[in-house]
């Protein structure tokens, strides 16, 4: 399909929100790492990724000023992402030195390949405003169903590719935006600071940094850390959770807030006043299933008071009234049509983003098992997909972090098992700071475990 067909297009609210958002030392871009058996095929791999970025128009588009001058999609006339591929465990250094993907010049993807003896690691970091992590994992689903067809040997079972419409690229905000699709500017304005009266009047407490301020890197990118629980242990906290009448996403909410008022005591003796979540809504229907890498993303923001947290199971079964809510009254809707309603009055979003406040203090996106994102169809060993000669271990990664929410949080749940990775501020937390806030957190699942059965373990593992 010609790219004159889709090009230029505007940015979507959402879009433009993830590039006004973005900052050179907080860039609005997240990691995801693939960690694989086998020996991969250097031939194969680059075959894959341009097969696969051919079906992902956004993710092969730079970002410029175009239509009535207003930022665009517009074609990277076959510029390639930057991939970076080494023989041995050599640390990842990003171009120009800088995390920051300036989608004006550079497509929003970046690849690091380190091959050693039957063990490779892949590490993809996107820019969030060509897709969230959801159209994230579809790109990586098609890249390693495409390399498993090209190295599957005589007679192996082979990935299967499910059809893309990159035309879907133009309805993407369809089921996204309700309200702020249509009406006048001024009451479209009313709405956004409406919707975002609860963020900038109850602002909430920071996590409290590792390390003071020096201005200088204190852990190396991608800097996530991660914990897993094997598959007995992971049942064993979901259903613990089922038989308090709610689910597991529900229990790592209450544990995260309990962990931040914690972290706090710690650093600071005090837990603060308010503390949020940022949690991502993923806004897709079964009528996105064509639909290439994109954002049809939104976020609520659960928030409690210290005092809230003094009563576990109370605490808990809030949290599942909220996120029952969120689920049943399309909840996720509201911060999408403030955003379309704030890009609505010229000049209003700059400012409302320029205040100096901390929108949350973590961020949480339970991705479950990424794989079932893929719509590639796999065969797999013990639970395992195969992707040729390629067999996926393990994923891990991490949400953006932004400005003065100093850590984000991804569970997932592959392979039966329950891992939790967290990357937090480089600025103002080391390596051994990100795995200590980790080993706080874990170690609150732990006592939940512990009061169903005494023989729980979890093994750490520190990825890049």
């Amino acid at each position: 399909m010609g790219e004159n067909i889709l090009f230029p297009m505007y940015l979507a609210p959402v879009e433009l929100f993830m590039e006004l958002d973005d900052d050179p030392r907080y860039p609005m871009a997240f990691v995801i790492e693939l960690e694989l058996s086998g020996d991969i095929d250097r031939a194969a791999f680059d075959l894959a990724l341009a097969e696969a970025l051919a079906r992902h128009p956004l993710l092969r588009a730079l970002v410029q000023r175009r239509k009535k001058n207003q930022l665009c999609w517009v074609s990277a006339k076959g510029l390639a992402p930057y991939v970076d591929w080494r023989s041995d465990d050599f640390p990842l250094v990003c171009p120009n030195g800088t995390e920051a993907i300036d989608l004006a010049s550079e497509v929003g993807l970046r690849v690091w390949v380190r091959q050693q003896p039957n063990r490779v690691r892949i590490t993809f970091q996107f820019h969030h405003a060509c897709c969230d992590g959801v159209g994230a994992y579809r790109f990586i689903g098609d890249f390693l169903a495409i390399y498993g067809q090209q190295t599957a040997g005589e007679g192996a079972a082979r990935p299967s590719l499910e059809p893309v419409d990159p035309l879907r690229v133009r309805t993407r905000s369809r089921g996204v935006l309700d309200v702020a699709l249509s009406g006048d500017r001024w009451r479209l304005a009313r709405l956004a600071m409406r919707e975002g009266a609860g963020i900038l009047t109850m602002r909430a407490t920071p996590l409290a940094p590792g390390q003071q301020s020096t201005g200088q890197r204190l852990s190396p990118f991608p800097g996530v850390q991660s914990m897993t629980f094997d598959r007995a242990e992971h049942e064993q906290l979901r259903d613990g959770v089922i038989e308090q009448g709610a689910m597991l996403n529900d229990l790592l909410l209450a544990e995260l807030f309990q962990s931040l008022r914690d972290w706090n005591e710690r650093k600071t003796g005090r837990g603060g006043k308010t503390l949020r979540i940022m949690m991502p809504t993923d806004m897709r229907t079964s009528d996105d299933y064509e639909t290439p890498a994109v954002n049809k993303v939104s976020y609520t923001f659960l928030t409690r008071r210290v005092g809230e947290l003094d009563d576990p199971d109370e605490l808990l079964q809030s949290i599942r009234r909220e996120t029952l809510a969120i689920k049943n009254e399309r909840r996720g809707v509201r911060f999408a049509d403030m955003l379309a309603a704030g890009f609505a009055i010229p000049g209003l979003m700059p400012v409302l983003l320029s205040y100096p406040f901390c929108m949350a203090t973590a961020i949480l996106s339970n991705v479950g098992d990424p794989s079932r994102r893929f719509t590639a169809r796999f065969p797999r060993t013990g639970g395992r997909i195969v992707c040729g000669n390629l067999t996926l271990e393990d994923i891990t990664g991490a949400p953006p972090l932004r400005h003065l929410s100093r850590a984000a949080i991804s569970a997932f749940a592959y392979n039966r098992r329950l891992t939790l990775s967290v990357r937090c501020d480089p600025f103002r937390f080391s390596s051994g700071d990100s795995k200590e806030f980790l080993s706080l957190y874990v170690g609150r699942l732990r006592s939940r475990l512990v009061r169903r059965t005494p023989n729980f373990s979890a093994s750490a593992v520190a990825v890049g």
